[in-house]
């Protein structure tokens, strides 16, 4: 089976998939239940949350409330009416001892209340500041601060926030200048620890403001974001937010007497975390079931995908032309027998891919020798008449010179049988061959030869160069009177070889040369037997494609043939590889 077109759906994934379809939904169950139960423990302790809320926030209005009302008893008290209004009709003595009594009086309602930090009373009559914390000395009245505590005395809870003191002014004779305040000092800290109840939650946030005066009267935070979250509430909002993925649960109550706001936020994972310790038990179960699924499944895997796995690997390698492959299985089973018909059929396939790779190379051969044997006949008439001119002229020193030619000529013919032969036989061959044309031409034609590189390290089929300068000789210079030029040019290099025959002829039309180079490219029941023709088709099928025969325009008048011959392999042939067997290179 090829890579693409492997089943999307595995034996594998299938059996996980199934178990996994099995137990999908026994979990989603068990989690829809998980999660019904987190909700029911949030909604209680979201309510017994709010109950606490209410509960501080109620204590707090009582207390106040109760302060106030002894605030407001205590303003009528006799002593401060005397000190008051009549003071400058006083005697010393009835002054002090209206002093000692008042402050009696107002250190026992100092103690009255566990919110109250001190109390105070300011006579600007008398320039006098008396506090319950002064034990029976009397100072000097604070004049700014009597008149900061003025502008706020008129309202019935009247909290005025002083040098970081919570103070609760009242006057008598209410709207004059001269009217005495009565000050109760409340603790802030004590307030606050009315807020003990909601440290039981280490993370929680809780916030007591004053929503008149825009004040923080406590603050306990588990987080600076999420404190800057609590405190951009509503005043009445309530409800959930989240940081960095935590959910905190909001809890606001407010008291329309004081004007004040408690704001708590706790978070969730504090609240919940028995349903979210089961929740990990649940996590582990899931994992457990997991692993065994897997387990499962690979075992399974082992019995029957891996061997299919094994068999179809076999098949690719097979596709790829590896022959030699043995697939073995030690078990006695269904998988051993289909492993023994696989390597049968390997062994017959590779046995009928030798007779026909054997019977490809006698063809090949074939069809080399007869390709050799189309070098053209003719020239041995041509000689011998020739010789019989130069006899007729008694030209004996041409006679000898072309006899000797030939002599070498023919004896690399007919002794040579050898398929490849070094590329310096080959160019003294081709040599040869071009001084006899040049004898037969009358001199009209010259040869040149040019060697570029080492010579010695390539081995060429045999005559290869003949045939494209003779094509230079007939065709090139058919009609050339004079002048005639042949250049040879072999350049050796390690990954190439190439042999250009360039003349200076009469050159071919474009016409003319789309059909010569279509010609190179036909089967050979369909090629024309010219001798270019037959080089390269000698060329493709020792070399491959990528080798053979080249035909261009030349620089001036003519035409260059090129002989190409690649070292290495540089691409893929009819039969899918280089045919390096008869290719051979000494080094």
């Amino acid at each position: 089976m090829s890579r693409d077109k492997q089943p999307r759906w595995g034996i594998h994934k299938k059996l996980v998939g199934t178990f996994l379809l099995i137990l999908i939904p026994i979990y989603a169950i068990s989690l829809w239940m998980n999660q019904q139960g987190a909700n029911v423990v949030r909604r209680e302790i979201s309510n017994s949350m709010q109950q606490k809320t209410d509960y501080v926030m109620t204590s707090l209005e009582n207390e106040i409330e109760r302060i106030t009302t002894l605030q407001q008893t205590f303003i009528n008290d006799a002593d401060l009416n005397d000190l008051s209004i009549r003071a400058a009709t006083l005697t010393d003595y009835e002054r002090t001892k209206a002093f000692k009594d008042l402050q009696s009086k107002i250190v026992m309602l100092a103690e009255s209340s566990k919110l109250i930090q001190d109390v105070f009373v300011l006579m600007p009559n008398l320039d006098k500041r008396l506090s319950a914390k002064s034990r029976f000395n009397v100072d000097t009245m604070d004049q700014g601060e009597y008149e900061s505590l003025l502008k706020a005395e008129s309202r019935t809870f009247n909290p005025v926030y002083y040098s970081g003191r919570l103070l609760l002014p009242l006057g008598y004779p209410s709207a004059t200048r001269s009217q005495y305040l009565l000050v109760i000092e409340l603790s802030i800290e004590k307030i606050a620890r009315e807020m003990d109840v909601f440290r039981s939650y280490g993370d929680n946030v809780t916030y007591l403001t004053d929503d008149h005066n825009q004040a923080t009267l406590f603050a306990h935070s588990g987080g600076a974001e999420a404190a800057g979250k609590i405190q951009a509430l509503e005043r009445d909002g309530s409800g959930e937010f989240s940081i960095d993925g935590t959910p905190y649960l909001v809890f606001v109550e407010r008291s329309e007497m004081l004007q004040w706001s408690l704001k708590t936020a706790l978070p969730e994972n504090i609240v919940l975390d028995p349903v979210y310790s089961f929740k990990r038990w649940y996590g582990y179960l899931s994992a457990v079931s997991i692993v065994i699924v897997l387990v499962a499944s690979f075992m399974i895997f082992r019995l029957i995908h891996q061997p299919l796995k094994k068999l179809i690997t076999g098949f690719r390698k097979v596709e790829q032309g590896k022959l030699d492959i043995v697939i073995e299985r030690r078990e006695h089973d269904e998988f051993a027998y289909l492993y023994a018909q696989f390597n049968r059929m390997v062994g017959k396939l590779n046995e009928l891919i030798q007779e026909v790779y054997e019977k490809t190379i006698y063809s090949q051969q074939s069809e080399l020798k007869q390709l050799q044997s189309q070098i053209n006949p003719h020239f041995l008439y041509n000689s011998l008449y020739i010789l019989y001119l130069m006899a007729d002229e008694e030209n004996y020193d041409g006679i000898r010179t072309l006899s000797k030619h030939l002599g070498d000529y023919f004896k690399f013919i007919t002794h040579n049988k050898a398929d490849m032969i070094p590329l310096e036989q080959e160019l003294n061959h081709a040599r040869v061959y071009g001084a006899i044309q040049e004898i037969r031409f009358s001199n009209r034609i010259s040869c040149e030869y040019i060697v570029e590189g080492d010579l010695s390290g390539w081995y060429v089929p045999r005559l290869i160069i003949q045939p494209v300068l003779e094509n230079s000789f007939v065709h090139g210079h058919e009609h050339t009177e004079e002048n005639g030029r042949i250049t040879v040019r072999i350049s050796c290099k390690r990954e190439c070889l190439t042999i250009t025959v360039e003349d200076n002829g009469k050159g071919i039309g474009a016409e003319r040369l789309a059909e010569v180079r279509q010609s190179l490219t036909l089967r050979r029941d369909e090629m024309e037997t010219h001798g270019i023709a037959n080089v390269h088709r000698r060329l493709t099928l020792l070399y491959g494609s990528a080798s053979g025969v080249c035909i261009d325009p030349a620089a001036k008048d003519g035409i260059a043939v090129t002989l190409r011959i690649e070292a290495g392999p540089a691409g893929t042939g009819e039969e899918g590889e280089w045919q390096h067997a008869s290719y051979t290179r000494s080094g």
